[in-house]
């Protein structure tokens, strides 16, 4: 046999009820966030910039990844910030090598009478893929 049918605010008591006791089944709270083990975009940053502090501005480094692998040179510029410019996605921080990566950078002629141009400039290597060196022995680990 069927059971009478409830009315409208009851059901929606029901429903409200079964969404709570699987709430609390499941461990969610509505005051712990949503990725509880995920790092906020402010947290990742600051643990990737500890955990490369040690590359600076002028500091001679090696590069450990790509193209240039193996190389040394001093560090032009870091940029601490964690997005691609263009793209706007979380990327990483980046430092800027003296000689490694360079890339053709093609310059249009703006007047008349001017000719183009290619440019030869370093680009954006991953902090990641750099170790600072002290000297030419060997290079900082990236505990200490």
């Amino acid at each position: 046999h069927r059971h009478p049918p409830l009315d409208r605010a009851a059901m929606i008591a029901t429903r409200v009820l079964l969404l709570v006791l699987l709430a609390l089944v499941s461990g969610a709270s509505a005051f712990a966030p949503a990725r509880a083990g995920m790092y906020t975009a402010g947290a990742r940053s600051s643990a990737v910039s500890m955990k490369f502090s040690s590359v600076k501005t002028g500091v001679t480094v090696k590069v450990i990844a790509g193209d240039d692998k193996g190389k040394v040179g001093k560090v032009l510029s870091v940029d601490r910030s964690d997005t691609k410019k263009k793209t706007k996605t979380n990327f990483g921080p980046f430092v800027v090598v003296e000689g490694m990566n360079m890339i053709t950078k093609h310059i249009k002629p703006r007047a008349r009478g001017e000719t183009g141009k290619r440019i030869q400039k370093e680009a954006r290597i991953h902090i990641s893929n750099v170790v600072a060196v002290v000297s030419d022995a060997a290079p900082i680990a990236a505990s200490e």
